[in-house]
């Protein structure tokens, strides 16, 4: 007797990580004053962030560009060069830490025209976190094939096949990370509301599992 089951392992963590992602955007007329605007922007940011005893290679540029700015002319009915855009995406990961991230933000607040930021936390190996969700959905499986066998009046033998894929049809996906707390910072916030206030939720990841069983 063939017994195929479909085993779901879910577990809860805490954040590990805090990652940040930055966007800087400055305008300006020409080219050159736009480039050289943004330049010193991020190099007063990267100091900032040393002074906070960041280090300076652990803020990492994700997008990097200068375009031009149009607007479109209702006169000359046409888009009109208005000037520069200077645009840079970056981001800064370390271990979960509250205190150091609350003085960071409110060194953020205290500038003029700071970057946008949009905060998440998450886990340091996904792949170990993936791996104890197999565990607990091998079992599960596992436990619904023995049910099965039971009601059936025979043994369970052993397991012939395991997949993350359903044998009958596609999943579009087994494992699933949700609850990535994220939290975006624009306005200014205090050191008591983050260290406080803002407590991120559990991380959970979900696997699934399809086994085929042999029962006699």
């Amino acid at each position: 007797m063939e017994i195929y089951t479909q085993g779901i392992g879910e577990k809860r963590f805490s954040p590990e990580e805090i990652k940040i992602n930055f966007n800087f955007k400055i305008h300006a007329k020409t080219y050159e004053q736009t480039l050289n605007e943004g330049i010193k922007k991020v190099d007063e940011f990267t100091k900032l962030l040393e002074k906070l005893n960041f280090k300076r290679e652990t803020f990492k540029t994700l997008a990097f560009r200068v375009y031009e700015e149009t607007k479109y002319d209702k006169e000359k009915q046409k888009d009109v060069l208005v000037g520069y855009i200077y645009n840079h995406d970056a981001s800064l990961i370390f271990d979960y830490d509250m205190k150091r991230l609350s003085s960071l933000i409110q060194e953020i607040s205290k500038l003029k025209d700071g970057p946008k930021a949009n905060i998440s936390f998450s886990l340091k190996n996904e792949d170990k976190a993936k791996s104890a969700c197999i565990d607990k959905a091998y079992k599960n499986a596992k436990t619904k094939a023995e049910a099965i066998a039971k009601s059936a009046g025979k043994k369970l033998l052993e397991c012939k096949k395991v997949s993350f894929e359903s044998f009958d049809e596609k999943v579009e996906s087994a494992t699933k990370f949700n609850g990535m707390a994220k939290m975006a910072l624009q306005d200014s916030y205090s050191m008591h509301s983050i260290e406080n206030i803002i407590v991120p939720q559990d991380i959970e990841v979900s696997q699934e599992l399809y086994c085929l069983w042999v029962a006699e």
